[in-house]
């Protein structure tokens, strides 16, 4: 370590980050009792400290430095002769001049010399310490002021914070104390110690899980990547981690994605390939490492919203180390039902029978309808026309809502493969037990779970939309519990076959539309129709309600008459960070003089009868869609259909294979072109009347209904 003078009140070059030795020297030990603290922050980031002094003993609070030098009377003997030796060492502390007791000791100690020549710093602590001034030389070693010292004091209270999060459950003041903390070490330039990063990472994982974005960012920078560790894995998570929180801050992918998650893997594969591995410690490391991987190969930004997704260009090359590694394959594989418990007296479908009448001989169905239940009342609805349906709403419980990565249910479900034993949901248990057959809407986190719980015997139906065919979820899937899957279109059926391959092979697999509501569905038009759009559900940046815009503006660039019915939710404020800023742009765009006196906003409302009435022309703006059951219902009721060609999913068929040629559009002057050629009346007419005739060709309900019916029922 370099060496240099400064004063009492100048800060010192001892090294914050790397451990050296610093002499605390007092006259009395009192004196350094009041320093314990600050002392202890030394001691906190590595650095040795000695304690140096003359009189008394140091208190309980300085019990841990067992380093310690306490001056001593010198012999009488040889005395002068040693005091001259002692003045040629320039290396030494010594008095040049004057006869203080303390300071003809430090002159005189052997063991005092040789501490301060091996000191990295010096402490003087006490006004008679400090009074020595000038004359007491340190050969060019630093001393630390109280200005310092006191800088040092603030250490053990930081590393108490830090380590509140060694606790269970992350709290509201948790979060409430990151800012302050992140900006205490940023002002102290201090390097979180070794034992602290564990609390760290568990600080910065609870941060990320909130969407604290900025304060996980700001936290993970501490994470000691190349730090000594006590296990293997523990690097490739923390870079795992760092490489997370700069991904949701920045709202796009970054720099080593795949050799981030390739080092994961293999840190997971490493721990399974343990000899005996089945303590808690290392399948919480695997888990840990799985979980990580899943959250940077399916993060939202990667998927969700964007143009292209390489899960849908390039699945085989995507997914290659994931399904090269043996946590991928042990995923993948199927798992033994294990026996489940029942309450007793609990009626089941083994006990009964699988079909046995019951109810006037009524089928018992369970509906597991997912993170976005409308999308199943029809076929609750249909379904009831012909058995009993029992819901289980499992949105209540936050960790099976949803798509994004849950360590929780990678756990369990790795624990699964491992053979170790799952405690099932008893409740969602009950509920497939004393059911004839089960479905699934969405293969979300519930899904997850419901398949694992799945018992014997039971036929199980899975429905899948969209987003949830590019969420982690479907490579978690026992796919040999899943007895028929249910697609909404054939492009999605395509997506989904590459990404699983082989893993359906024992699973039938079909396509089957939304069932439209007629009772959504009014069979008139409203005056002023013709030079109305209409979008429902715009909200969202995969809506890409912009691109409507900018069809806006461009007709009523020529005829300002022209208006644009939003209907649904607004934009929910929420962590995502490229979806805020869509938000914000959106905004603006809209406040633009062009168009900002032609844009209705209509709230979410089941009814929408109104709003279809009132529409000439019916718009998809989409990103990315399984179906666009909003731009059905209104081409059923005969608005004319404007459908981009929904740039992620457009090398899979998308939109045209889903629709006429001519309802679909790449650009937004091609939408325009479409609506003027169209905007006249008899040219309107005609091509609502094909509208209508498509869906009712294509699309027709009581086809979907019976299907799903048929599909479902047909299990008993």
């Amino acid at each position: 370590m370099a060496h240099s003078r400064t004063g009492p009140g100048d800060r010192t070059p001892l090294s914050l980050t790397e451990p050296g030795q610093v002499v605390a020297l007092a006259r009395h030990a009192t004196d350094l009792d009041a320093v314990a603290q600050q002392l202890r922050g030394m001691s906190s980031v590595g650095h040795r400290v000695v304690l140096l002094w003359w009189q008394g003993e140091p208190g309980p609070a300085l019990r841990a430095f067992t380093s310690r030098v306490q001056l001593a009377e010198p012999p009488a003997n040889g005395r002068r002769a040693r005091v001259r030796r002692l003045g040629r060492s320039a290396r030494t502390a010594v008095l040049h001049r004057g006869e203080d007791p303390f300071g003809r000791l430090l002159r005189a100690d052997p063991r005092a010399r040789r501490a301060l020549q091996r000191a990295d710093a010096v402490v003087p602590v006490g006004p008679d310490t400090w009074g020595l001034g000038d004359r007491l030389d340190t050969g060019g070693r630093p001393l630390i002021g109280p200005e310092e010292l006191d800088r040092w004091g603030r250490l053990p209270e930081l590393w108490r914070t830090v380590q509140r999060r060694g606790e269970k459950n992350f709290l509201p003041h948790d979060i409430r104390d990151a800012g302050p903390l992140l900006a205490e070490l940023d002002e102290l330039g201090v390097g979180v110690p070794q034992r602290h990063q564990p609390s760290l990472v568990r600080w910065v994982e609870s941060l990320h899980g909130v969407g604290e974005y900025d304060l996980a960012l700001g936290l993970v920078t501490h994470l000691d990547e190349d730090a000594p560790t006590d296990h293997p894995a523990d690097p490739a998570l923390r870079r795992g981690l760092r490489l997370l929180a700069r991904m949701s801050a920045a709202g796009s992918e970054q720099p080593g994605l795949h050799d981030t998650v390739r080092a994961l893997l293999g840190a997971a594969d490493g721990v399974l390939a343990q000899e005996g591995t089945r303590r808690a410690e290392d399948t919480r490391r695997a888990v840990s490492a799985t979980t990580l991987a899943l959250q940077l190969l399916f993060h939202r930004e990667l998927h969700a919203d964007t143009l292209t997704s390489p899960l849908v260009e390039d699945p085989d090359g995507f997914l290659d180390d994931w399904r090269a590694s043996r946590v991928g394959r042990l995923l993948a594989a199927p798992v033994p039902q294990h026996p489940v418990l029942r309450r007793e007296g609990m009626p089941t479908a083994a006990s009964q029978g699988a079909g046995a009448p019951r109810d006037g001989g009524r089928p018992r169905v369970v509906v597991v309808p997912g993170s976005y239940p409308q999308f199943a009342t029809p076929v609750i609805e249909a379904l009831r026309e012909r058995a009993d349906v029992h819901v289980a709403d499992l949105r209540a419980r936050p960790d099976l809502r949803g798509l994004g990565t849950q360590a929780g249910l990678v756990g369990a479900r790795l624990r699964l493969g491992l053979g170790q034993v799952w405690q099932p949901d008893l409740e969602l248990v009950e509920e497939m037990e004393a059911a004839d057959v089960v479905l699934v809407d969405w293969a979300d986190r519930g899904a997850l779970a419901a398949v694992m719980s799945a018992p014997a015997g039971v036929p199980l139906v899975l429905r899948m939309h969209s987003m949830d065919a590019l969420s982690p979820w479907i490579h978690l899937l026992d796919w040999t519990r899943v007895h028929d899957l249910v697609l909404v279109s054939d492009h999605l059926r395509d997506l989904v076959v590459r990404l699983l391959g082989d893993r359906l092979s024992g699973t039938r697999v079909h396509v089957v539309p939304n069932v439209l509501d007629p009772r959504r569905l009014p069979t008139h038009k409203t005056e002023g129709h013709r030079h109305r759009l209409l979008m429902v559900g715009w909200a969202q940046r995969v809506k890409d309600p912009l691109w409507a815009l900018e069809v806006l503006a461009e007709l009523r660039a020529e005829d300002p008459s022209w208006r644009l019915t939003l209907v649904g939710t607004d934009f929910v404020p929420g962590s995502v960070r490229s979806q805020a800023a869509y938000a914000r742009e959106f905004w603006e765009r809209v406040a633009s003089q062009d168009v900002r006196d032609g844009v209705d906003f209509v709230a979410y409302t089941r009814d929408l009868a109104p709003h279809l009435a009132a529409a000439g022309f019916v718009l998809s703006a989409s990103r990315r869609e399984s179906f666009g059951l909003g731009l059905v219902e209104g081409a059923a009721t005969g608005a004319v259909p404007v459908v981009r060609d929904w740039p992620m999913f457009a090398s899979l068929g998308g939109a045209r294979g889903l629709f006429p040629d001519d309802w679909v559009v790449g650009t937004p002057a091609q939408a325009v072109a479409r609506i003027r050629s169209l905007a006249g009346e008899q040219e309107w007419a005609a091509a609502s009347a094909q509208a209508r005739a498509t869906v009712d060709a294509r699309f027709a309900g009581d086809v979907s209904r019976s299907l799903m019916q048929e599909l479902v029922l047909g299990r008993v």
